[in-house]
């Protein structure tokens, strides 16, 4: 296992700049109209988590993200988009 070791100071501002883009997040999920616990499609989801229709076939097959299937078209819960985005890009804190 490796280890980088790196001073608190440049951690912090690190862990502070992941918690400002969440935020930011937050707010331009909203203003598109997603509600906490809401919906988002598959163009908007593959766009948040800048993942390919491919990538996203293979979370959805892999059981890995949560959706549903709606005529034909696929929509993802907000939560999970959520924990995607904390599992992948917040990490330990």
């Amino acid at each position: 296992m490796d280890y980088i070791m790196i001073e608190r100071s440049l951690f912090d501002a690190l862990v502070k700049g992941v918690r400002d883009c969440r935020s930011a997040l937050e707010v331009a999920l909203s203003k598109i109209g997603c509600r906490r616990n809401g919906w988002v499609d598959s163009t908007t989801a593959q766009s948040i988590l800048q993942r390919s229709t491919r990538t996203m076939q293979s979370l959805r097959s892999s059981g890995r993200i949560g959706y549903s299937i709606i005529d034909g078209k696929v929509f993802y819960p907000e939560n999970e988009i959520a924990r995607m985005l904390n599992q992948h890009y917040v990490g330990n804190e």
